[in-house]
C-alpha cells in the first residue's frame, strides 16, 4: 500500500468506469453474446459468495478432523521398509527366479536382466524406501510380512504381474503430526462435504 499502487489502482478504476460509458452508449451490454457473458460473470460471483458463507456455516468438526488423521496414520502403518522387486510375466518364471536366488544369484543382477518394470529394473530393482500403503495390497502385504534381509520365498501377484520382492531393510516411519497436516485435511474433508451437499441439493430438485 503506497501512493504509487493507490494512484496506479485509482487510473485503472477511472479507465474501466469510462470504458463501461463508452460500451453503454453503443448499446454492447444489450447485445445477445455479451450479455450472455454478463449473466454467467453474475452468476459465477454469487455462486462464489454462496458457497463460501456455506462453508463458513458448516466448518468440518475437530474430531472429524482427527478422525481422518487416525485413518490415514493406521493406513501408513509405523513402518517403512527399502525393497527390491523383480517384475515378471508368468508364475513360473518368478519361481525360477526365486530357486535361483536361494541358490546365491544376486537379487540387482536378476532384477536388471529379468524385470519387466521399466522404472526399477535398471536400478537392481530398488524401489527405495516407501510404506506399504503406498503400493496395491498383496504388494503391500508382503513386504510386512517378509523379514529383514530376506527376499519372497513365494511370487506375488498383483494386476501387473508376478513379483519376487526383497526387504533390505526396515525403519520406523516418520508420519506428520495432526496439526503439520490439519489445513490439507480441512481442504479435504471440506471437499468431501460439499460434493455431497451438491448432489443432494441436485437430488433434492430432481437434477
Amino acid at each position: 500500500d503506497t501512493p504509487e499502487v493507490r494512484n496506479a489502482v485509482k487510473e485503472e478504476l477511472n479507465t474501466r468506469e469510462l470504458l463501461a460509458r463508452e460500451a453503454k452508449k453503443q448499446g454492447l451490454e444489450k447485445t445477445p453474446d455479451v450479455k450472455t457473458q454478463m449473466d454467467l460473470a453474475s452468476q459465477t460471483v454469487l455462486v462464489r459468495a454462496y458457497v463460501s458463507d456455506w462453508v463458513k456455516k458448516n466448518p468440518v468438526p475437530e474430531a472429524e478432523l482427527k478422525k481422518e488423521y487416525d485413518t490415514i496414520k493406521s493406513q501408513i502403518g509405523d513402518k517403512e521398509y527399502k525393497v527390491r522387486h523383480i517384475l515378471v510375466e508368468k508364475e513360473d518364471d518368478a519361481k525360477a527366479i526365486i530357486s535361483e536366488l536361494q541358490k546365491g544369484a544376486k537379487f540387482d543382477e536378476l532384477a536388471k536382466s529379468r524385470s519387466k518394470d521399466p522404472g526399477s529394473k535398471d536400478k537392481g530393482g530398488d524401489l527405495d524406501w516407501n510404506a506399504p500403503a503406498n503400493f496395491v495390497k498383496p504388494f503391500g502385504d508382503a513386504m510386512k510380512t517378509t523379514p529383514k534381509g530376506k527376499f519372497t520365498p513365494q511370487p506375488v501377484q498383483t494386476q501387473f504381474g508376478w513379483h519376487v520382492i526383497e526387504v533390505e531393510d526396515v525403519r520406523d516411519a516418520k508420519v506428520p503430526g495432526y496439526e503439520e497436516v490439519k489445513p490439507q485435511l480441512q481442504q479435504r474433508l471440506q471437499a468431501q462435504w460439499l460434493d455431497k451437499y451438491f448432489k443432494d441439493l441436485r437430488a433434492k430438485n430432481g437434477v
